[in-house]
């Protein structure tokens, strides 16, 4: 072996060998990335679904207090009447209410009324589960959650179901109502399935670098001398820590689109349901209102799932532009939390290429969200604006502020990192202000940073 083979075997191998080691790891961070993601977005959706349980549950007793409480009847007979009504309570496709005895026994259960008078106090599920002495164990605890699996009434098929139980008065009666939660763990199998196709699409791009990359150092090592093959050498380095920053950089913006999106989503859906649960008994049009919103942004949480390996984005921002979205953010935050927004929308249009839109976007949606949970304010400034060319966008609001000692808790997450490399990414600006006067968030954009060209000129600001 030539002393030339001997430097290029030395070369190529330690190339070959850390760019495996590098799409190995990449690959093993990645995967744990996406299944904590998946894990949080799994009981995001059951907490919501756990929420429609109770706001059911109340609905129900609802129906039925006036009756309990009516001693002008006997026992017997407001007892009869209430079976009646949460016999023909129903809702969705396969909601229905059921009552058991303390002991067991079967008071109402409209979809299997041969269950009625029977005692089943031993029942089990496929997984030896005893159903109905667990029921009635949580019913008792003052109300909880039990999953089993039981007979779908749409399709006669057995499915995981989340049963909520509680106890009715002095009757001695377990009542409550369960929904099926299969289609969960679906939703969560379709976004592993395109975090595993975006995982495999890096492996692929990794491998490819790699081959390129050897195939050029054999044949840089036949043409040229020893000191052209240092500077090759060299070139390799470079590309090895462009490949280890590719790949970062795509941890990063996967992890912020799932934070910034999808989470914010459902943060906001599960406020809705919170303020619809507090407002049903006061004011039934502001609770649907409410519940109509919450299906809304789930509805676009599904939408954002699904294209997510597309350079994801809300699709407003392509069809309608920034400031029509912003304004969508808007008014369901303000109906929701009661504080006033006041937008000044910028007079110049086709400034931002999409990406920068949805960055600008991503900021907003991310400071409403703190704003809701922490700030305590009664008005929020928002406005857009071309200063000494820069596009800057300025968030203020009049609540409490934030302490070093209280910074920690105002984003345990991504949140205020995100916003700081969206930024980043263009060479921006982004500062925080804060006294117990309130705080101010400035983003910034320099125009001379965005590609602006004419192929933007037909989008919406």
């Amino acid at each position: 072996m030539t002393a030339r083979h001997k430097i290029l075997l030395l070369t190529v191998v330690p190339t070959i060998l850390s760019l495996l080691l590098v799409a190995f790891f990449v690959e093993i961070q990645t995967r744990k990335l996406f299944e904590r993601q998946s894990s949080v977005f799994y009981q995001g959706l059951l907490d919501i679904r756990k929420a429609e349980l109770v706001n059911y549950t109340q609905l129900a007793r609802t129906s039925i207090d006036h009756i309990v409480n009516d001693l002008s009847l006997s026992q017997s007979e407001r007892q009869s009447r209430a079976k009646s009504v949460l016999s023909d309570l129903a809702y969705a496709n396969d909601g229905y209410f059921y009552a058991y005895s303390s002991e067991g026994i079967n008071l109402v259960h409209p979809k299997q009324p041969y269950r009625i008078g029977e005692a089943w106090w031993e029942l089990q599920d496929s997984e030896g589960k005893l159903i109905i002495q667990d029921l009635i164990r949580q019913a008792q605890s003052g109300g909880g959650y039990t999953e089993y699996f039981w007979e779908q009434p749409s399709s006669g098929e057995i499915g995981k179901k989340l049963g909520y139980s509680e106890m009715l008065g002095d009757w001695s009666w377990m009542f409550g109502t369960g929904i099926y939660i299969d289609d969960l763990k679906k939703q969560v199998g379709g976004i592993n399935a395109v975090f595993d196709a975006q995982i495999r699409a890096t492996s692929y791009v990794i491998i490819s670098i790699a081959g390129i990359a050897v195939a050029s150092v054999f044949a840089f090592g036949q043409v040229f001398q020893i000191n052209e093959r240092k500077q090759s050498d060299g070139k390799l380095r470079q590309l090895n820590k462009r490949v280890i920053n590719t790949q970062d950089e795509e941890r990063r913006r996967v992890s912020r689109e799932l934070h910034d999106g999808i989470s914010q989503r459902l943060v906001v859906a599960k406020y809705s349901l919170e303020e619809a649960q507090a407002s049903i008994n006061e004011n039934p049009a502001i609770t649907q209102g409410l519940i109509q919103s919450s299906e809304s942004h789930i509805d676009e949480t599904l939408t954002e799932i699904r294209r997510i390996s597309h350079d994801l984005h809300p699709s407003i921002l392509d069809d309608l532009g920034l400031m029509t979205a912003v304004q969508a953010l808007l008014d369901p935050f303000s109906r929701r939390t009661g504080i006033e927004v006041v937008f000044n929308k910028s007079p110049f249009r086709n400034l931002l290429p999409t990406a920068a839109k949805t960055a600008l976007y991503r900021i907003v949606q991310e400071a409403l969200s703190n704003i809701e949970k922490h700030a305590n304010a009664t008005t929020v400034r928002i406005k857009f604006e071309t200063r000494n060319e820069w596009y800057r966008l300025t968030i203020s609001d009049n609540g409490d502020g934030f302490s070093d000692s209280k910074s920690e808790r105002v984003d345990t997450g991504l949140g205020l990192r995100s916003m700081s490399e969206r930024m980043g990414y263009y060479n921006g600006v982004f500062s925080i202000e804060s006294t117990s006067a309130g705080t101010t968030l400035i983003a910034g954009i320099p125009r001379s940073n965005l590609s602006i060209t004419n192929q933007h000129s037909g989008t919406h600001i």
